[in-house]
Order: C-alpha cells, then structure tokens, then sequence
C-alpha cells in the first residue's frame, strides 16, 4: 500500500455519525469509503490536471 497521509476535515456531526453507521452496516468504514471517494473523483477528474 502507498504512503498514508492523515487530514483533517471539517464536516456536520450528524451527517458524519450517519455516514459511519451506514459504513458499518455495509461492512466498511469510513476511512476506507472516503479513500473509494477520492481515488473514483480522481479518475474522473484526473485529466483537468493535464489539460491545456
């Protein structure tokens, strides 16, 4: 696995508590469904950086 980097992030409790009781129920977390976000945003966004 590649280097991990902790962040910090500002977000609404309730929704937050409500994101990590629907990982759990589907047998995740919510560290692991934040990374799936990032690298799905990056793959579809990923060309912006090479545009010209």
């Amino acid at each position: 696995m590649s280097e991990m980097k902790k962040a910090t992030i500002n977000i609404n409790k309730r929704e937050y508590d409500t994101f990590k009781k629907l990982a759990k129920i589907n047998n995740s977390d919510s560290s692991k469904e934040i990374r799936k976000f990032i690298q799905k945003y990056i793959s579809e966004y990923n060309q912006l950086i090479f545009k010209d």
